[in-house]
């Protein structure tokens, strides 16, 4: 017990039964944990990272590290360290911190069992004095730690309450404890139960005194509402009371049941509601089309039977779906012995006009039918795994690119480009096969899932569920674990479905990924943003902008929801003045003033184009002898500043910028794997060969050596096919200066 006037110290409960052979500290993403204080009126603010809780100072450079308590809650996986204070609320008085580390596993990889009886063990240290800094203490050799039990093994059940004779009901409408004959709670007989509990007594005893008095066996409450009546109809209004009362009571709840199936049966059945009919979208289909001159009702014809052709045809239907197209630019009709030929020219979303699109008036003499694709070569397994990629020449694009994986401004080159020969049931028997029986050959799934673009990785998928009755998902991840999983799951979704996975994950739990969410937020173009936000929605159920504004603050917050707009100007003109105009507006809103403006910026590096910042970079540098680059290092700070650098770097170049986080995630001692993951499987298909060029002009090594130094096993092999080094080799890794 804390001395007078003192605040109690917080106590930490994880919310789950004791587990056999885990201590208490041992817990899952799932198991919520409780924080409570025995002061009254005090409030609780808590960090997660080992640092003091500043229930004054929340949000420190932008970001928020000390939390007030509202609820219970969860913790994100791997080492967490809670320290929980509790102070009044006028803020004068605090108590001591309470410490307690958790090691939180995945929910599923949690291996906890039901049947344990041990208890919850909280290692307990507490300042004396919070108000103070605190002083570094060495700690004595052999000296054991304090530990405190916060909790029992099982948590004290009370009793069920004994079963009370006589006509009691709890609660009646008005919110009072009374009986049904109107008794106050005050007048309640109650007789000692078992363990001292008070219990109602029989109906022996339940008469009221006033009643036996007047001898009638109306309300309490109604009796005193009946001394406020005339006293010549008191009389009467007793007697008919009493009577509806007797009259109530010999109903029986079977008499009651059978008279609501009478009412029902003779209450006539309610009309049907008619259905509503909604205009159909699509034109009607006619064997013949009007003619005479209506031009309107001769292209709906041809509409109609367009749609019934692709729906019959299931190779016209998915050629006609794949590519992103442009407006028509061209259209001919001619007249034939037999039959009309309609030819329409349209333009290719993206691609320049070159020259003008002449449209042929002859009808070709053959018919072009989808072929039946080849078989691919066997996938034979070598040291290296198997390489079935047909190599392209250098330069060379796909044909039909991916429609997420559009073409920006520079030139862009991929590592993982569309299988030729591609054939979905080869490559899911291959499958099949490296999964079947004892053991996996993780060389056939890399050789497989390490060189199909992710349109054929998605056919892969729907085949393999279509021929064996299995999600392929499912089956890969129970042969295979680890990072070589992860990369592998990356490849199982759609690029829009992963990077919204992504930004779900980063925001998932208790605290925030800063870094995922600027290096996709701050990257994708326009279109695939608007995409994104659309499968967001589809896959959680979620506003994308509403997850963001609750997990981030401040000017932070206002730079992410501005780029989920999607409403940059991508035009690859600019004019000059008015480069000249924003570059001074920047100037004047960071470094000519006390203070930075950081709306301004953002109104700037998010709304204009890509071609228009570069040039107000170079007019900046005019005006302050600065690069804007070393300008926002000068006036931000936090989560602020990465994301407005991130926006400059990639208006500058952005396979340096992904170089440069590549070199991030793998300098110094350990890995970021999930960031490595994340940029080789949005890039392969997209700049990877930008990027390695820009990666080795940086750091004088390939990338595949890179990466080679870092991580092994067939999570490297699959990395390595995806970037298209594979014959990298570690032992030559820059050393850290």
């Amino acid at each position: 017990m804390p001395c007078a006037g003192a605040i109690g110290t917080p106590s930490v409960v994880p919310l789950r039964a004791p587990i056999r052979g885990k201590t208490s500290n041992h817990i899952d993403t799932s198991t919520f944990i409780e924080l409570a204080t025995p002061t009254p009126f005090c409030k609780l603010y808590f960090t997660t990272d080992g640092t003091k809780p500043s229930p004054f100072h929340r949000s420190p450079l932008g970001k928020e590290s000390t939390f007030k308590y509202r609820g219970p809650f969860t913790l994100r996986p791997g080492k967490r360290t809670l320290k929980v204070i509790a102070v009044l609320r006028g803020g004068l008085q605090e108590s001591a911190i309470i410490t307690k580390t958790f090691h939180v596993d995945d929910v599923g990889s949690s291996d906890f069992s039901d049947d344990d009886s041990s208890t919850m063990i909280m290692t307990s240290d507490t300042d004396t004095s919070s108000t103070a800094k605190p002083k570094s203490k060495k700690k004595i050799a052999g000296k054991p730690k304090s530990s405190v039990v916060a909790w029992a093994a099982t948590r004290p059940q009370s009793a069920p309450p004994p079963e009370m004779e006589g006509p009691f009901t709890p609660t009646n409408y008005s919110g009072t404890q009374i009986n049904c004959w109107g008794v106050p709670p005050e007048n309640w007989p109650v007789t000692a139960g078992p363990g001292n509990v008070p219990v109602m007594a029989g109906p022996n005893v339940m008469v009221p005194p006033w009643a036996a008095q007047s001898g009638n066996q109306i309300g309490y409450y109604t009796q005193q509402m009946m001394n406020g009546i005339q006293a010549d109809r008191q009389q009467g209004v007793g007697a008919l009371l009493t009577q509806k009362l007797d009259e109530t009571r010999q109903q029986t709840v079977a008499d009651v049941r059978r008279a609501l199936e009478e009412t029902t049966l003779k209450s006539p059945a309610p009309a049907p509601v008619p259905a509503i009919e909604y205009p159909s979208k699509e034109p009607k289909l006619k064997p013949v089309s009007p003619g005479n001159g209506n031009w309107k009702a001769q292209l709906e014809h041809i509409y109609a039977h367009l749609l019934d052709l692709a729906k019959n045809n299931p190779g016209f239907k998915g050629t006609i779906a794949e590519p992103k197209l442009g407006k028509v630019i061209g259209a001919d009709f001619d007249e034939e012995d037999d039959s009309y030929l309609l030819t329409i020219a349209i333009a290719k979303y993206g691609v320049p006009k070159k020259k003008p699109v002449v449209v042929p008036k002859k009808k070709p003499e053959t018919v072009t039918i989808t072929p039946k694709p080849k078989k691919p070569p066997p996938v034979k397994k070598t040291e290296e795994g198997p390489k079935p990629k047909t190599q392209k020449p250098a330069g060379t694009k796909p044909k039909d690119p991916e429609p997420y994986f559009e073409t920006e401004e520079y030139e862009q080159d991929p590592t993982l480009y569309p299988y030729e020969d591609f054939n979905a049931e080869q490559d899911c028997e291959v499958l099949r096969k490296a999964m079947k029986g004892f053991g996996t050959d993780e060389a056939a799934i890399i050789g497989v899932w390490g060189y199909r673009s992710s349109s054929q990785r998605q056919e892969i998928i729907k085949m393999y569920k279509t021929m064996f009755g299995k999600d392929l998902i499912k089956e890969l991840k129970s042969e295979i674990s680890g990072n070589f999983w992860n990369t592998v799951h990356a490849l199982c979704l759609p690029a829009a479905d992963f990077d919204a996975n992504e930004l779900h994950k980063a925001m998932k739990g208790l605290g925030t990924d800063e870094d995922a969410l600027i290096e996709i937020l701050c990257t994708r173009t326009n279109t695939q943003i608007q995409t994104i936000v659309a499968n967001y929605k589809r896959m959680f159920s979620k506003d994308l902008e509403k997850a963001i504004t609750s997990e981030t603050s401040g000017h932070y917050k206002r730079l992410l929801v501005a780029l989920l707009q999607a409403n940059r100007d991508e035009s690859q003109t600019f004019d000059r003045t008015k480069a000249k105009q924003d570059a001074k507006d920047l100037y004047e809103a960071g470094e000519k003033k006390w203070g930075t403006d950081e709306s301004r910026f953002n109104v700037i590096l998010v709304s204009r184009s890509y071609a228009h910042l570069r040039a107000v970079f170079q007019e900046y540098k005019k005006i302050s002898k600065k690069d804007i680059e070393d300008a926002i290092k000068s006036e931000m700070s936090g989560d602020i500043k990465n994301g407005m650098l991130t926006i400059v770097r990639c208006i500058k170049h952005k396979p340096a910028q992904f170089a440069r986080q590549l070199y991030k995630t793998m300098k110094g001692l350990g890995t970021d794997d999930d960031t490595l993951i994340r940029i080789v499987v949005s890039r392969c298909e997209v700049d990877m060969v930008q990027i390695k060029e820009e990666f080795e002009k940086a750091y004088k090594q390939t990338l595949g050596q890179f990466v080679a130094d870092d991580i092994s096993g067939d999570y490297l092999k699959l990395i390595l096919a995806l970037i298209d080094d594979q014959g990298a080799k570690a032992g030559k890794k820059i050393k850290e200066k």
